[in-house]
């Protein structure tokens, strides 16, 4: 039990630094980074490897929540497995409803006030209604208005919620899947070669024919397929007596290396196989080795900004179009500014909003649904 609490508090401070690096990426057109730009290219300021960590843990930690639950099921047939399931479904679809609905419905409402304030038409309103349907039934992140350019990404200020769309998918599907199969092994081995055929055959076939997709579904599946099969293999005692001091030394070289690694290459297919086994092993290593990942000074920041890594990264690029928008326009006084001064201020008070509106919705939305969706009947 130790050990699981451990592992868990590792796989916090991992959250928070793909949070803190997803945050660099989406701040990366918000001033003052404009102004390193000469001492530090542009693309090392990025960090969309993120998302891959936070698949890969869903992966992880989704699945070894279902594992010994799915495998006390009776049933020889999926269709008696599946009738036994009816209850252990429910209130797992309940947990992920409540766990994940809440804080998106907050942002939506939030991008809604920013929209209704910040432009001069409806136009964006057909688009900003049908979020919702698209996020719960997982096909926001292929919405054709939302998705067609980086630009309406940021401007729209839901653009960190396409991962939910995905995610809702495996949600889904994946406790289906589990059931379909016989045992742990089978299902083991499910997870192991269908994380390698989608991250050795169908992404560079897809990728070869019609080009890297980036928010496509199965651009990801791979770090949530292979972070699903190092649930089924871990046990408390797994990694008990490697060394931490080496376990450090190698996941914070996989920590630099999903953060820099696909900033430096091209955008082919081939190229990013590495961010999603880093990924994978990342999580795998903090879910394995306790205090893998508690480095000192910053590793209380990782996990206090990993508890609070939902609301955190929900909000983000909505607080960024809001203060965008009013220290642009009314409410602050950048004529007795230089540039540089007001862009400064600009991101200061951005960061200052985000932390304290993270904390606003972590304590008074997420934290008490979610344990209102975990306890309830």
């Amino acid at each position: 039990m130790e050990n699981h609490k451990n592992m868990l508090e590792d796989i916090e401070r991992l959250r928070g630094f793909a949070c803190l690096i997803v945050l660099i990426h989406h701040i990366a057109w918000i001033c003052p980074i404009k102004y390193i730009y000469n001492i530090v290219p542009f693309r090392l300021l990025l960090g969309e490897g993120g998302v891959f960590i936070f698949f890969a843990i869903s992966g992880f930690v989704v699945t070894l929540s279902l594992r010994d639950k799915i495998s006390a099921l009776l049933g020889d047939v999926f269709l008696e497995r599946f009738n036994n399931a009816k209850s252990l479904l429910y209130s797992f679809f309940k947990r992920r409803f409540f766990r994940i609905v809440p804080v998106m419905l907050f942002t939506v409402a939030l991008t809604g006030v920013y929209l209704f304030i910040s432009e001069t038409n409806l136009d964006w309103l057909r688009a900003w209604t049908r979020s919702v349907p698209e996020l719960i039934f997982g096909v926001f992140h292929s919405s054709e208005e939302l998705y067609q350019s980086v630009d309406k990404i940021h401007n729209n200020g839901m653009g960190p919620l396409w991962t939910l769309a995905m995610e809702a998918q495996f949600y889904m599907l994946w406790p289906l899947i589990l059931l379909l199969c016989k045992d742990n092994n089978a299902r083991a081995i499910t997870s192991l070669l269908s994380g390698c055929l989608f991250l050795f055959v169908i992404q560079p076939v897809i990728a070869a024919f019609v080009g890297v997709k980036y928010y496509a579904t199965y651009a990801h599946l791979p770090c949530l397929l292979l972070g699903s099969f190092f649930a089924f293999i871990y046990t408390e005692d797994i990694g008990k007596n490697f060394n931490k001091y080496v376990a450090q030394i190698i996941t914070a070289l996989l920590a630099l290396t999903v953060w820099y690694y696909p900033n430096t290459i091209e955008r082919t297919y081939f190229c990013r196989i590495p961010l999603h086994l880093a990924s994978v092993f990342l999580v795998m290593l903090c879910a394995f080795v306790k205090d893998s990942f508690n480095f000192p000074i910053i590793g209380r920041f990782f996990k206090f900004l990993g508890t609070r890594s939902y609301s955190f990264y929900a909000i983000q690029t909505a607080v960024a179009c809001f203060i965008i928008f009013y220290t642009n326009s009314i409410y602050f006084p950048k004529e007795s500014f230089s540039e540089y001064e007001f862009y400064v201020y600009q991101f200061i008070i951005f960061i200052v909003v985000l932390f304290t509106l993270t904390e606003f919705v972590y304590r008074f939305i997420e934290k008490p649904l979610r344990e209102f969706g975990r306890h309830s009947k």
